[in-house]
């Protein structure tokens, strides 16, 4: 069965899902974890973003209540009640779940809809779940399908067209307050976020002072961004809030950064939060602050905009939900098996009438003709059939199969058409 724990911005205000959200280096912990709390768990993908906290889950006897273990689980870590993580979770199975895993990897289930960053962090999630040994066969199925159906998406409808994402839709709220164009502006952390929000913010004529924990990052940063960027060190953060109203921030950093005490005294600060969890502490007086829930304004603008297109990619979803399900029966094992013997057989049946009309071979002697070459046909197709039972289970079964059916011409053949790149050859882990 095929599973989907969700949180998102949907169901979770911001500072409950700043609470689930995990840091790089507690992820393999996390799926420990998972798999010590439900020995029904087979495979899991953990993806954790600022506006979503899922688990995918496989496990041919994966039951109701190992889903409401795993919340429970869920909240005892992170210091949450159970019924509140109950009470907001989405749990979805098998159909549902893979529809839902299929919007998320299409940015159909955004806070943006059509926004492209959502892909990109999957296969992350996907990624690091493969190398640490949690992700096998089925949810590498499901995840590259999930890649090609955003492809579909993005290619048959406008969803994605003038792409936007939380940086954009921070700067469009921003530019409301039309602010002054003298003004540099901070801003903090040199990942996507931070890196789109400087861009977005360079296109409408501002100049940035950029900053980072690493300032090599930093400094790389500045270089592709070009003209009207300063670099400074995380460190000169509280000097330059005292100099400039301005500020974006968006670290991975596991606490707030900035405090109440580092607000300037009689300065009208506009500041967005952009990070998970903050990196501006809740509360603050003196500032006004913007987090990603506050965006939900813009956000159903631009839902209201796309309505049509939105319309058009849920009915590509639906279908390509049905295709999965009908491939993966096209994937078993043993259909394959019979097909190429089959396919011996009948060449060899053909054969042997051919060679009786044309007199090369007498009638009488066809039935024990055809006996040898059965057998024959037996002994060249016994290494192939044992191999193909056991590679079933590995993840590269899927592509060995696939490339089967191509040789033997079975029909059917679906080859995975992943335009992300996430990578075919599965041989080494190290290559991912």
């Amino acid at each position: 069965m095929y599973a989907i724990i969700s949180f998102s911005h949907k169901r979770l205000d911001i500072s409950l899902r700043e609470q689930i959200a995990l840091l790089q280096d507690e992820i393999p912990y996390f799926y420990q974890g998972i798999f010590q709390t439900s020995s029904a768990v087979e495979e899991c993908i953990i993806l954790s973003t600022c506006n979503r906290f899922e688990i995918l889950l496989y496990g041919k006897a994966l039951k109701q209540e190992d889903l409401e273990g795993l919340i429970d689980f869920l909240a005892q870590k992170r210091g949450i009640e159970s019924k509140i993580l109950r009470e907001n979770a989405n749990v979805l199975c098998d159909k549902e779940a893979v529809e839902h895993i299929l919007k998320v990897a299409s940015s159909l289930d955004s806070l943006v809809v059509g926004e492209t960053q959502i892909t990109g962090q999957l296969k992350s999630a996907y990624k690091i779940s493969f190398n640490l040994g949690f992700c096998k066969k089925a949810l590498s199925r499901l995840v590259h399908f999930a890649f090609k159906c955003s492809a579909l998406v993005r290619n048959q409808t406008q969803i994605s067209k003038s792409p936007i994402s939380v940086a954009s839709v921070a700067v469009t709220k921003f530019m409301q307050y039309h602010p002054d164009q003298k003004e540099k502006i901070i801003v903090v952390g040199t990942g996507e976020i931070g890196s789109l929000c400087a861009k977005h913010l360079l296109s409408h004529g501002f100049s940035i002072i950029l900053l980072s924990g690493r300032i090599q990052s930093a400094q790389a940063l500045a270089k592709e961004l070009g003209e009207r960027v300063e670099v400074a060190p995380l460190s000169s953060l509280y000097s330059l809030l005292s100099l400039h109203p301005y500020l974006f921030t968006a670290t991975g950093a596991p606490h707030a950064i900035i405090t109440q005490e580092v607000v300037p005294p009689k300065k009208q600060c506009l500041w967005f939060d952009m990070a998970l969890p903050r990196d501006i502490e809740d509360g603050i007086i003196g500032a006004e602050v913007f987090v990603i829930d506050d965006l939900q304004e813009i956000v159903n603008d631009n839902i209201n905009k796309r309505q049509q297109e939105l319309s058009n990619a849920l009915k590509i979803i639906d279908e390509q939900t049905k295709q999965f399900f009908a491939w993966i029966k096209t994937l078993e094992v043993e259909p394959i098996i019979k097909s190429f013997r089959a396919k011996a057989k009948e060449c060899a049946i053909s054969e042997i009438k051919r060679a009786v009309k044309k007199g090369f071979l007498a009638r009488e002697n066809a039935q024990e003709v055809e006996r040898i070459l059965h057998n024959a046909f037996n002994k060249f197709l016994h290494h192939p059939t044992v191999y193909i039972k056991t590679i079933k289970e590995c993840p590269e079964g899927d592509f060995i199969l696939d490339n089967v059916k191509k040789l033997f011409d079975l029909g059917g053949v679906e080859i995975y058409q992943n335009p992300y790149k996430c990578e075919r050859d599965f041989k080494s882990k190290k290559d991912l």
